[in-house]
């Protein structure tokens, strides 16, 4: 599945039975934090987070959904 927004990544969590709140829960990371780290940078290819706790959300989110998030091109 290609990610090119916010709700395809809600939709790639959905189709594992996931949510991004009970994402969050279960990593251990406060859901409004995941949620703003999805709306600001994944998939962004011009802001890239650089708080450590960002950084580690969108890692995590990338190895649930089988996506880099960070990776600048996506062919």
């Amino acid at each position: 599945m290609k990610i090119e927004n916010a709700n395809h990544i809600h939709a790639a969590l959905r189709a594992q039975g996931l949510t991004s709140r009970s994402w969050a829960v279960s990593k251990g990371f406060n859901p409004r934090t995941v949620q703003d780290c999805i709306q600001t940078f994944a998939p962004c290819e011009q802001r890239k987070p650089k708080r450590t706790l960002s950084k580690r959300i969108i890692d995590e989110l990338s190895k649930t959904i089988g996506y880099d998030l960070l990776e600048v091109n996506h062919d």
